[in-house]
């Protein structure tokens, strides 16, 4: 079991990694350029996202099916939170860490979740995807709003209302309005089918932009490898350690299985590709913010598979 994750885990990452590669390749032969790169996340952020987030709420999100839908969202949530008290004291509240702290605090909680739960759940994936995309209803209005206020640092005028109204947040909120009002069953389905179809560019975009910044990178200009290791202890331990006592004590093993699996796997995982998405669109220090979300991904390889297969084992 442990090699069968470990090869997910690997097989996951490695496709994300052939898709940055690629990008970095092209932005160090500079065939493409830092404008386009910065043009490119500006249409993923303001239009293919949005597309994603209303396709994916209105098709997958069903409250009348599941009563504790709430739990989800509070449980991304609660993981961030987690993050952030535990960066927070780490980087003694110092308020230039603050993108380090959101890094530490903001998973991944789609892109590498979902083939690893089809793999290790395939009877029950379609469950599992449904958690996995209510968990991030909690996660994306906190990383679209105090997570890019963080990320971009620019404090000269205070923390003002606009600050948190990104498109993707408002989007988020109003897609959730709509289901839970039942407006959503209003729209003609030939516009859902446009805006699912523009939606689905939004994965290899999100990678691509990634890449091409870490392809930017000055590696004689990394971060303080002190700084990188609290934000990999918190990514990967603290976090992960909260998660696994508050889980197995509340006995959602027990109750609720495929949850508790779930949202395991989500604490263990490494930082959402779209915080350099953020940073490269609403401005920020983009050099510490992809060279750190590099090594979280290469780290993750190793200790995923670690984490996964240790509750699978405790559990059962």
């Amino acid at each position: 079991m442990f090699f069968q994750t470990g090869m997910t885990v690997f097989s996951a990452i490695f496709e994300l990694f052939l898709i940055s590669f690629g990008a970095g390749i092209l932005v160090r032969r500079q065939m493409v350029t830092s404008s386009q790169v910065e043009a490119l996340a500006a249409l993923t952020v303001n239009i293919f996202l949005p597309c994603l987030i209303i396709s994916k709420i209105t098709s997958q999100f069903h409250p009348e099916a599941f009563a504790n839908w709430w739990m989800l969202p509070i449980a991304g949530i609660c993981l961030i939170a987690t993050g952030l008290i535990f960066s927070a004291l780490l980087f003694r509240f110092n308020p230039q860490k603050m993108p380090l702290m959101i890094l530490a605090s903001i998973q991944n909680g789609v892109y590498i979740i979902l083939p690893i739960g089809q793999v290790l759940f395939e009877e029950n994936f379609d469950t599992f995807a449904l958690y996995s995309f209510l968990l991030v209803l909690g996660l994306n209005p906190v990383m679209w709003s105090v997570g890019k206020v963080m990320l971009s640092g620019d404090m000269t005028h205070g923390i003002r209302l606009k600050d948190f109204t990104t498109p993707p947040f408002v989007v988020t909120l109003l897609s959730v309005f709509f289901v839970l009002t039942g407006l959503s069953q209003l729209i003609p389905e030939p516009v859902m089918t446009s805006i699912d179809l523009l939606g689905q560019a939004t994965v290899p975009l999100a990678i691509f932009i990634l890449g091409a910044n870490i392809g930017a990178i000055s590696f004689s200009h990394m971060p303080p490898i002190g700084d990188i290791l609290i934000v990999s202890l918190v990514k990967f331990i603290l976090i992960p350690i909260s998660a696994f006592t508050v889980l197995y004590w509340g006995g959602f093993h027990l109750t609720m299985p495929l949850f508790g699996a779930m949202v395991m796997i989500q604490a263990a995982s490494p930082p959402a590709a779209n915080l350099v998405m953020i940073v490269q669109n609403y401005g920020g220090d983009t050099q510490t913010v992809s060279s750190v979300t590099l090594v979280q991904y290469m780290i993750c390889i190793m200790i995923m598979p670690i984490w996964i297969a240790t509750w699978q084992y405790v559990t059962k």
